[in-house]
């Protein structure tokens, strides 16, 4: 009997040229930062996405539009040289592609500033028909979403709308992900925006309809997992000295995805999203995700921790 292929994720979202200056600090009004060093890199959160999951040993594909600039340097090339199919790009000759200042001071932490250029052209509905695994929509409005959901054929949809789309569209995301998502991913920042006054521990009341869970990233005090059965934490492993953190959050829900489709433990995932995005904070750039081995050595000799939210009890799965 012939070996199934490895799942698919088709990834919805942005292609960008990161550059990265790094700083010895941020710079206030009237200041002048002189930058010890800069270099370009590919980005965008879906392009991201893509990369991780290729290196996690499934199939990925991302849907998305770009300029000229980003072929020129490269940007399409790593993509397709990390196992990432491209055929659902679009290029144009007269548009710029996303650009991305980052600005990196020694421990790691970044700030950036995005242009979207081509980003802007993208509907959603480009691989209309598309059968996929797992679709994962990133950075993008609720409308993108809505349509890509509605145009392909996923198995999981994720969705991680990204700090711009929550301050601008708060509340409807709620709503979209009850309809169309099984994941929804945000940060701590954008929970408030979409959950409002609600508590993580009144967070299982957010999920109904089609949405399971809602991740909840928190950078160095780890993640929490909202699910219908309970509330979970994830410590942040601490693998060394933070590099870079450009990227950490679409590596740990490519690991999540990864996982979650293929064993169907979501605290089993959980621990594999933490251990792939704690090692991808010691490295630079938004495209330096681990192996499939480098996470399983990790899941073998140092599990994260998980613990029910709100107990001191913990427990590191085997």
């Amino acid at each position: 009997m012939p070996a199934r292929d490895p799942p698919l994720h088709l990834a919805v979202g942005n292609i960008n040229v990161d550059v990265y200056l790094l700083v010895d600090y941020l710079p206030g009004p009237d200041d002048n930062v002189v930058a010890r060093e800069a270099y370009l890199g590919p980005g965008g959160a879906a392009s991201n996405y893509s990369v991780a999951v290729s290196r996690l040993g499934h199939r990925a594909a991302i849907v998305g539009h770009t300029g000229r600039l980003a072929k020129q340097l490269g940007v399409l090339a790593g993509l397709e040289a990390a196992g990432v199919d491209t055929s659902f790009v679009k290029i144009h000759e007269d548009e710029m592609p996303g650009i991305v200042i980052v600005l990196v001071t020694p421990g790691g932490e970044r700030t950036m500033i995005s242009m979207r250029g081509a980003n802007n052209l993208l509907r959603g509905d480009e691989a209309r028909g598309a059968v996929a695994d797992v679709l994962h929509v990133a950075s993008r409005g609720v409308e993108v979403l809505e349509r890509a959901a509605s145009s392909t054929r996923p198995g999981i949809v994720s969705y991680d709308p990204g700090s711009s789309v929550a301050r601008r569209e708060g509340g409807l995301i709620l709503e979209a992900a009850r309809r169309y998502v099984d994941i929804l991913v945000l940060n701590r920042v954008e929970y408030q925006l979409v959950a409002g006054n609600r508590g993580i521990e009144e967070a299982r009341g957010l999920l109904g309809g089609r949405l399971r869970y809602i991740i909840v990233k928190r950078g160095s005090e780890g993640a929490v997992l909202v699910a219908r059965d309970g509330v979970w934490h994830v410590e942040a492993l601490r693998l060394g000295e933070p590099v870079d953190t450009t990227g950490a959050g679409d590596v740990f829900i490519a690991a999540f995805n990864t996982y979650l489709v293929e064993r169907g433990d979501p605290l089993e995932a959980l621990q594999a999203a933490s251990a792939a995005a704690g090692i991808k904070v010691t490295r630079r750039g938004a495209q330096s995700a681990p192996s499939r081995e480098e996470v399983e050595k990790i899941l073998r000799e140092n599990p994260p921790r998980i613990r029910e939210y709100g107990r001191g009890a913990s427990r590191a799965q085997g």
